[in-house]
């Protein structure tokens, strides 16, 4: 069960923590007798929390991401537009071979939702959620009952879409 509280009903001193946590990430815990019950963390902070422990205990998910990571080592990609069917300006999108086989599943009304979520990951790769162990160094995005799993290529100056769930 959840419980909203509006923030500008919170003490000043509240607000103050909510808004440091908000604007840098800090957390703050909240002890009883020296030992932590509470930790106040960002929701941004929160959801990719859950969506890292979701993906890591999603096992046909997590399979296909190490698949992912495998035709990555061996170069196995295809450009974005393979996905997308149009080249963009950017032309800053990969997938691998089996995110394009996953692609070819879809039914079309679920391709344009991708289409569109692949275009805001390739306007601003960090809009998604950067996940954490076991998953750092990936991040996920979703929109519209889709998650796309990725990576930053910086050094490549592309982004790899790992899978599409």
């Amino acid at each position: 069960m959840e419980k909203n509280l509006e923030i500008l009903e919170l003490p000043p001193a509240m607000r103050e923590l909510v808004g440091e946590c908000e604007l840098t990430g800090r957390r703050t815990h909240f002890i009883r007798n020296g030992r932590a019950v509470a930790t106040l963390v960002s929701h941004d902070e929160y959801l990719a929390l859950r969506e890292t422990v979701e993906i890591a205990n999603d096992v046909p998910l997590r399979a296909q991401i190490a698949a992912a990571e495998e035709e990555l080592e061996r170069g196995a990609l295809v450009p974005g537009e393979d996905l997308t069917g149009k080249r963009s300006a950017e032309d800053r999108l990969r997938a691998t071979e089996s995110v394009e086989r996953t692609w070819q599943l879809l039914p079309d009304d679920r391709r344009k939702a991708v289409v569109e979520a692949l275009t805001v990951i390739e306007e601003d790769p960090i809009i998604g959620a950067p996940l954490f162990e076991p998953l750092r160094g990936l991040w996920c995005y979703r929109r519209d009952g889709i998650r796309i799993i990725y990576r930053i290529l910086a050094e490549a100056r592309f982004v790899l879409i790992l899978a599409i769930a």
